[in-house]
């Protein structure tokens, strides 16, 4: 109640609601309607958010890196040379699950955008690479694994 009479804007309190220190700013820009980079700004200011430490395994914003919605416009690679950061990763397999099963992923594609954490991430993936075994075969689940982990 009390953030309310703070922020006034319903997509700015959403945004409150979302933001968990793993997400970029990049991320949520691009997964949620209705708001921009001045949100952040104000929220900020307003004394609600503060900026995270970038840690190795999030990806947190490095400039012209892709995020979100707008990595998963680009196309998987076939075998990643380095390990997938967390967004690189997250973009990857949403996806993948959108390509391989379709709205048949629907659940795969809600657990890739609940998960905070790597661990939870990678949980989602191998259940990914499972479904795609049992509905295309052992060819094309071994092609999510290569593309995924690279292995």
């Amino acid at each position: 109640m009390q953030a309310r009479a703070v922020v006034k804007e319903r997509p700015q309190r959403n945004l409150l609601l979302v933001i968990d220190g793993i997400k970029t700013e990049e991320m949520l820009l691009a997964n949620l309607a209705g708001i921009s980079a001045k949100d952040f700004v104000d929220l900020h200011s307003l004394g609600l958010i503060a900026p995270v430490a970038a840690s190795s395994r999030s990806g947190a914003s490095q400039p012209g890196r892709l995020s979100g919605s707008a990595a998963a416009e680009q196309s998987a690679p076939a075998a990643p040379a380095a390990p997938l950061d967390y967004a690189q990763f997250t973009a990857t397999l949403t996806q993948m699950i959108s390509k391989e099963l379709g709205l048949r992923g629907f659940v795969l594609t809600l657990a890739v955008e609940k998960a905070g954490t790597a661990e939870e991430l990678q949980s989602v993936a191998q259940r990914t690479i499972e479904q795609i075994r049992e509905r295309k075969g052992d060819a094309a689940a071994a092609a999510a694994q290569r593309a995924l982990f690279g292995a």
